[in-house]
């Protein structure tokens, strides 16, 4: 799973067209109020280009928070697939490709 989509800037100061996002935590935590909700918060890490290995650098990263129930809206077939879907939402995400 992955989102695809041409990065106007980056933390280089360069474009990437094409770059390749993952999500690469995905956490569930429980809000501190009287309702016990939970929130999630998702990092998402940006390459140039599809990693090839482990040792391929980001070129961007991103860190979103949001109410479980957002997330569970969503649709797709488990969790993860959800919180994808949940990112390309994102105004910051907009144009995005899931590949």
């Amino acid at each position: 799973m992955a989102i695809q989509i041409d990065l106007s800037n980056s933390q280089y100061g360069v474009p990437f067209t094409g770059a390749y996002f993952r999500i690469v935590t995905a956490a569930v935590s429980r809000t501190r109020d009287a309702n016990n909700r939970h929130s999630v918060m998702l990092d998402v890490a940006g390459y140039a280009t599809r990693p090839s290995d482990n040792d391929t650098r980001d070129v961007d990263f991103r860190r979103y928070h949001c109410p479980l129930a957002e997330v569970e809206a969503k649709a797709g077939d488990n969790f993860l697939a959800k919180c994808y879907a949940w990112v390309m939402a994102q105004e910051d995400m907009a144009g995005s490709l899931f590949v």
